[in-house]
């Protein structure tokens, strides 16, 4: 007889959860869906004091399972912000007089009945939401789904500037500076060009932007922070620390690009923060130009090309 710490538990409960969704709704369980399902089952079994060891750890949208170490699903990205999960190879071998896979499968059903439909989504994340590790994920969560809204309506959101400005001030307010203090410096540049482009009038679209590149680049950090993952290796955190270098070169490089586009008012000074940003853009540009000289007239073009489509990108 195996004993708990024998069975895969969080193998059993994908395989259970998107068995029982596909014959519910006709259709593949969504990444959200699935990421809440089995966030909210492993705080269920964790409050009974059973660690299914779930690979998980928060990030973009929230807490979510670290796929690399689920090879038995697929996820299918068909569109950039819409993802559906399958399940691929052999189902897993558990006994259905199992007290905890009964448990699983009474979970599975009251999830799905509870979370499908329109809203349903809206409704986990907001429970996930509950327990995230720092206020400042609510609060910048805030900012972040109210800058969708007055992005999608534009100038229809009267004075959408200074609602902004509120809902920024506040999540700043709350930022957990000693959990973070590697990106301080990221943190208080960005600060200072979000201010500038609400000074500047800047359209809620392109506000919008400017938030998620920090959140984004924030959230690189947040799961590697030590309490916002869990049954994750020691080898797969060093992938991810491996990749915080590029990012904060690309982040920097968008707070530059910021900077410079929202301060090019000769007759008004700026922080020194701003004019510091907008050296090290003036520089980029140089060391540009001087590679462009450096190469044919044949090639540079290729290479500018090559540039403007990544820039779009």
């Amino acid at each position: 007889m195996h004993s708990k710490d024998d069975v895969d538990y969080v193998k059993i409960s994908a395989s259970i959860f998107l068995h029982d969704y596909e014959a519910r709704n006709g259709d593949e369980a969504t990444g959200v869906l699935f990421n809440k399902f089995m966030t909210l089952l492993h705080r269920r079994f964790s409050a009974e004091g059973f660690d299914m060891k779930l690979p998980h750890c928060w990030y973009r949208w929230g807490d979510e399972v670290v796929r690399y170490r689920m090879p038995y699903l697929e996820w299918d990205h068909e569109f950039a912000a819409y993802t559906k999960v399958s399940w691929r190879g052999k189902y897993p071998n558990y006994g259905l007089d199992d007290p905890t896979v009964d448990k699983i499968s009474q979970y599975s059903k009251e999830f799905i009945d509870r979370y499908s439909g329109r809203e349903g989504a809206e409704l986990a994340i907001d429970e996930v939401y509950e327990e995230a590790p720092f206020e400042f994920q609510n609060e910048y969560r805030k900012l972040r789904e109210n800058l969708k809204i007055y992005r999608r309506e534009g100038s229809y959101v009267n004075n959408y500037g200074a609602l902004v400005d509120a809902l920024f001030t506040s999540a700043m307010s709350k930022f957990p500076q000693k959990g973070f203090i590697k990106i301080r410096e990221e943190r208080m540049d960005f600060e200072e060009v979000f201010r500038l482009a609400l000074s500047k009038g800047a359209a809620p679209s392109q506000l919008f932007r400017q938030a998620e590149d920090f959140w984004f680049f924030f959230c690189y950090h947040l799961r590697l922070n030590k309490k916002c993952h869990e049954n994750v290796p020691r080898s797969t955190l060093d992938v991810w620390a491996e990749r915080i270098p590029w990012e904060t070169e690309l982040f920097r490089r968008k707070l530059q690009d910021n900077a410079h586009k929202f301060s090019q008012d000769l007759d008004r000074k700026h922080s020194a923060r701003i004019d510091r940003l907008n050296r090290e853009w003036d520089e980029r540009e140089r060391d540009f130009n001087t590679l462009i000289e450096d190469i044919s007239d044949e090639d540079s073009e290729e290479f500018e090309r090559f540039i403007n489509s990544k820039a779009g990108s």
